[in-house]
């Protein structure tokens, strides 16, 4: 660490690297493909997912190739048509609501709005995007235990950069609107959960081509326990009778 420090150009360079490096494994997915069965109410799902994507981030942009990410994912079912999800990616952090609106013939049919964000606040790279994002998804089982799901979505990115060095500075913010859709293929089971992922999008504000990709997730799901003969019978008998004393006697 003494070489860095003593060589300003060379920590530069080291904390650039570090940031595209970042930058393209650690940034949030423009992909929205979820299922739109909500979870039932008190159900939690923990899910691990790995990408591999071209995503309108800086590394991914320079290189044109697409790049594996990681995140993980946390449900926990509110009613019996709406949960909340929360998304943890290396650099950002997001949320998002899934409300299933239309249940009709095994179909099933959900928004899912939310947002996500990353943050890279290093010396010669500051670099921080917001996305809003509403999915409409639609899903129908296909078999025992499995289930397609897709539909259309729109993304919009709000981007902020602050580059300096002593050949460039630059400081911009960019807003940009992407469309596209996605489909997944899922099995559930008891406990565990796999998916596979594909989404593809444009960017409506410029032609810079399609971004997208495919991703595997493993996720386990915890479902509340069910009481006990002896505790239904124990919660049975604390129930208070509040029916008027004539119809008692």
């Amino acid at each position: 660490m003494g070489v860095l420090t003593r060589s300003p150009r060379l920590l530069a360079a080291v904390s650039s690297a570090a940031a595209f490096l970042a930058l393209g494994s650690g940034c949030t997915h423009l992909s929205t493909a979820t299922g739109a069965i909500p979870l039932d109410p008190g159900t939690s799902e923990f899910t691990g997912e790995l990408q591999v994507s071209r995503e309108p981030n800086l590394l991914s942009t320079t290189t044109g190739i697409p790049l594996p990410s990681v995140a993980m994912h946390y449900r926990r079912g509110l009613s019996r048509d709406l949960d909340l999800g929360i998304h943890l990616y290396p650099l950002g952090l997001g949320v998002d609501l899934r409300y299933r609106f239309l249940e009709v013939d095994g179909w099933h049919f959900a928004v899912a709005p939310g947002f996500t964000g990353i943050g890279l606040p290093i010396p010669a790279l500051q670099y921080a995007h917001l996305d809003l994002f509403l999915p409409l998804r639609a899903e129908h089982a296909i078999g025992k235990g499995w289930s397609v799901a897709g539909g259309p979505g729109l993304v919009s990115r709000q981007t902020f950069l602050n580059l300096e060095s002593e050949a460039l500075s630059v400081a911009t913010a960019t807003f940009e609107l992407y469309a596209g859709g996605g489909l997944r293929l899922q099995r559930t089971g008891k406990r565990l959960k796999l998916g596979v992922s594909a989404d593809v999008y444009v960017d409506t504000t410029r032609a810079t081509g399609l971004y997208g990709g495919m991703g595997f997730d493993l996720g386990t799901v915890a479902r509340p326990r069910a009481p006990s003969p002896s505790e239904r019978d124990r919660n049975a008998g604390d129930e208070i009778d509040t029916r008027p004393r004539a119809e008692t006697e």
